[in-house]
């Protein structure tokens, strides 16, 4: 078997810089590489099955939206190959309505919710008026699951009719029928929050949910507006999903308080900055890469040991 270090499979023609950078960063570590696309998936998911090529990691960024990655995704989670968030943790923890249920035991600083079931399960369902004054007007109504890059997620909805076009859109969903958090008003920036987990660490920027702009965030943002409170929950995301890899967004309200919004996103958006408008911060896409790179030649190293 012709064995690689690591191996990436995309889909989305926007990862291909992410996957270029992989490449470059890891061989220059001394390690090998794979990439599999559209192109080659056939032709390697048969090499696969038949214990011809193999892989000691596996980064899939393109099962979730690709059918014909499925297969190969399946040898490889039943192989040797560590797999850079194993399959059978993902969907518990993308599933906001799963997770707003298990964050709300652990005391995570939530928006008032109400979940509402899958449109084809219900579709009478109704909030009551006590509902309606807990969660205010306007509201927000967001995909418990089947969402990406804000798809069916509704901003500034405020009546019966605005949620029930929201179930529709994806009727096998439930959907989240959230309180809608205003965040602490400062006069240099949107206070709004990602903080990413990559292995090992977390990591926080700055990122604008109307412009879609990151920026650093500076150390004395730290103090000011007491980041380290992103940074432990972040790690403690990491705990209780068991994901390698994953975002959460998050704002502080008026009152001083840090509010998770997007509790676990999966497949990060790793556009670059230096080439994207709303591309992440270069720093933090080098990041993930270089704890990608620790964590496969431990892989590495602890396989020459055995």
């Amino acid at each position: 078997m012709k064995l690689f270090d690591f191996a990436v499979a995309y889909k989305w023609i926007y990862d291909t810089e992410f996957t270029q950078l992989i490449e470059k960063r890891f061989q220059a570590a001394g390690l090998s590489t794979f990439v599999i696309s559209a192109f080659n998936i056939a032709e390697v998911t048969g090499l696969v099955k038949r214990r011809q090529l193999g892989f000691r990691a596996f980064l899939d960024r393109a099962s979730d939206e690709d059918q014909s990655f499925s297969e190969l995704a399946k040898l490889l989670s039943n192989s040797d190959a560590y797999i850079i968030n194993r399959y059978e943790l993902i969907d518990k923890a993308v599933d906001k309505a799963n997770m707003h249920g298990e964050l709300t035991k652990y005391g995570f600083k939530l928006p008032r919710t109400i979940i509402a079931p899958a449109f084809n399960k219900d579709k009478n369902f109704k909030l009551s008026k006590m509902e309606y004054d807990t969660i205010g007007s306007p509201f927000i109504v967001k995909p418990a699951y089947y969402s990406g890059g804000g798809e069916s997620v509704k901003i500034d909805v405020s009546t019966a009719e605005g949620i029930q076009k929201a179930r529709m859109e994806i009727p096998e969903d439930r959907f989240l029928i959230q309180e809608k958090i205003c965040p602490w008003e400062d006069p240099q920036r949107r206070i709004w929050l990602r903080c990413y987990w990559f292995l090992y660490e977390a990591v926080p920027v700055w990122w604008d949910d109307i412009t879609h702009i990151y920026s650093d965030i500076k150390r004395e943002d730290l103090k000011k507006f007491k980041l380290q409170r992103i940074i432990d929950i972040t790690k403690k995301l990491s705990s209780i999903t068991g994901l390698d890899y994953f975002s959460t967004e998050g704002t502080i309200d008026k009152n001083g308080e840090l509010i998770l919004i997007d509790y676990v996103n999966d497949q990060c958006d790793m556009r670059l900055k230096s080439k994207h408008l709303t591309g992440v911060p270069d720093n933090i896409v080098e990041k993930f890469i270089a704890n990608m790179i620790r964590k496969v030649s431990s892989l590495k190293k602890s396989s020459r040991l055995q």
